[in-house]
């Protein structure tokens, strides 16, 4: 059961993954409130944390640590019919549907991996702590309707002409939340043994393809733009952690690695060793039109820097990496797919999400804090924070070199 359990955990980790100046300037009396954060996704259980604390003064002295809430009164409730999931404390602020700890294991486990969240039904959840209770609710957004977008010719800087892919963007349609995780678990094998369709796209390096986020587009996804304010779409690699020896160049043409044969050093190291084989690096020179840039650098720009592993005396010392998943955010249709979705090679799952306005509404507010004076837009009745779903659509593509 914890195995299973870990699995799933993992899982969702990737699918959460998880968006007006003004303010009146009277005096606000101060009052301590509950702050929540939540969310809810379509046709999967519970997946997210719920995290519970208190407001605190702007004189009060106090550890932020300290304003989490571990005793809380958590639960679920779908509107429709009256069933309610409830949720269990996993210290500092934290609640899940879960906990390892609790001796009715088996049965509750089963209530929650079956309380399923729906598309078009209204959830309202209620937090209770001492003498405060406060109540949010969310409609989940239908499922967005994706499809792939007609192709095009995109005109490259240099006056060629690329033609842009259509592409399958509905070959996970309908696939069950325990099927889900089974092509989490084993990808490749899942794919090939349920004869999934995918379809391949070319990772291109040059001018045209790599420059900036004007770059052709590897193809176009289109969806229903006038039902959203925003949608997110979330693209995650299936095969960033596949490791293999770092590549080198067969001089000799036999096959195998001969000592004093070119490879790449990516840990810099010295040493043939391993890599994160899938990653797409290239610090060769004169793939652009200024031939003193490389792909790494110009990646670091439009990206995040490459990520290099902490020391531990392994292969992993200083091996580069980058972030997976990737979340982005869109609203106008079609969106074009092109480099800056993509950091590794091999199957990727692409999640178009939709959000409700709960979401959109508390992010219209000021979150980050930027202005201190306006706060987020919460949805909760007499307390802080936001309660929010979502429902998404996926699809699986294939990223190879030109030359596979």
């Amino acid at each position: 059961m914890k195995k299973i359990l870990k699995i799933i955990f993992q899982f969702f980790s990737i699918m959460i993954f998880l968006t007006s100046c003004g303010f009146d300037d009277n005096l606000i009396e101060y009052k301590e409130q509950l702050v929540v954060f939540a969310s809810i996704n379509a046709g999967l259980p519970v997946s997210d944390t719920i995290y519970v604390s208190r407001t605190a003064e702007v004189d009060e002295a106090v550890d932020a640590q300290d304003l989490y809430i571990s005793d809380a009164n958590v639960k679920l409730i779908n509107v429709s019919n009256g069933s309610e999931l409830p949720f269990y404390s996993l210290g500092n602020g934290r609640y899940f549907p879960i906990d390892l700890s609790i001796p009715d294991l088996d049965s509750v486990y089963n209530h929650w991996i079956n309380y399923i969240i729906t598309s078009g039904t209204t959830y309202r959840l209620v937090v209770t702590h001492e003498e405060d209770s406060i109540i949010a609710q969310t409609s989940v957004p239908e499922q967005i309707q994706i499809s792939a977008a007609e192709s095009y010719e995109f005109k490259c800087p240099d006056g060629d002409v690329e033609p842009t892919r259509m592409i399958d963007v509905n070959n996970l349609e309908n696939l069950s939340f325990q099927q889900m995780l089974q092509l989490y678990q084993d990808p490749v094998g899942y794919i090939e043994e349920n004869s999934i369709n995918v379809d391949s796209v070319d990772f291109k390096i040059g001018d045209c393809f790599t420059k900036s986020f004007a770059s052709a587009p590897m193809f176009l996804v289109d969806f229903n733009e006038e039902d959203y304010n925003t949608i997110q779409i979330i693209s995650y690699a299936l095969e960033a952690d596949a490791v293999d020896l770092e590549p080198y160049e067969d001089e000799n043409q036999n096959g195998t690695f001969d000592e004093g044969e070119k490879f790449s050093d990516r840990n810099r190291n010295g040493l043939r060793d391993s890599c994160y084989v899938n990653l797409i690096y290239s610090d060769e020179k004169g793939l652009f039109d200024n031939d003193s840039l490389d792909y790494n650098s110009l990646a670091d720009i439009w990206k995040n820097p490459l990520k290099r592993g902490d020391v531990d005396g392994t292969w992993r010392e200083n091996s580069p990496y980058r972030n997976n998943p990737w979340l982005w955010n869109a609203d106008r249709a079609p969106s074009p797919i092109m480099w800056l979705y993509f950091d590794y090679y091999g199957y990727y799952m692409m999640t178009y999400k939709s959000t409700s306005d709960s979401y959109f509404n508390y992010f219209k507010g000021d979150p980050v804090g930027q202005n201190i004076y306006l706060l987020p837009n919460s949805n909760f009745e007499e307390g802080l924070g936001v309660f929010y779903s979502s429902s998404s659509s996926s699809f699986i593509v294939k990223v190879v070199e030109p030359n596979e």
